[in-house]
């Protein structure tokens, strides 16, 4: 199995164990790297707002003296977007229903993002 289905494993155990909408990996700059998506949803698109949503709060963070962000957390509508740093290099961006109860769900998100960081290196 490649690393590819391996991410893709995740990304299916994490979307059938919740109430996850979509989710995918992306390189910390917004590149593809593995989705599961519903239909209609720009991979490309998806990818890329997980690394602005991210870059946007660790610039922020910096700007008062914080370092080291390894999530973000923002709502949308009835829907929250969750990115989470994997290691160095990725981001794992979920997108999930609000009504989720959000404290053990964060942590799922962070074991898995754990995982992949160890996948990805």
């Amino acid at each position: 199995m490649n690393k590819v289905d391996i991410l893709q494993n995740y990304l299916h155990k994490l979307k059938n164990d919740s109430d996850v909408i979509g989710s995918a990996i992306s390189s910390k700059n917004g590149l593809v790297m593995a989705t599961d998506l519903p239909e209609g949803i720009d991979r490309n698109s998806f990818c890329a707002m997980a690394g602005s949503l991210f870059h946007g709060i660790q610039t922020a963070a910096s700007a008062i003296g914080k370092h080291g962000v390894r999530h973000a957390v923002t709502n949308i509508g009835n829907e929250l977007f969750i990115a989470h740093l994997c290691g160095n290099s990725a981001i794992l961006l979920v997108n999930a229903q609000s009504s989720i109860e959000l404290e053990p769900f964060m942590q799922e998100i962070s074991s898995t993002a754990n995982t992949i960081g160890t996948v990805v290196g």
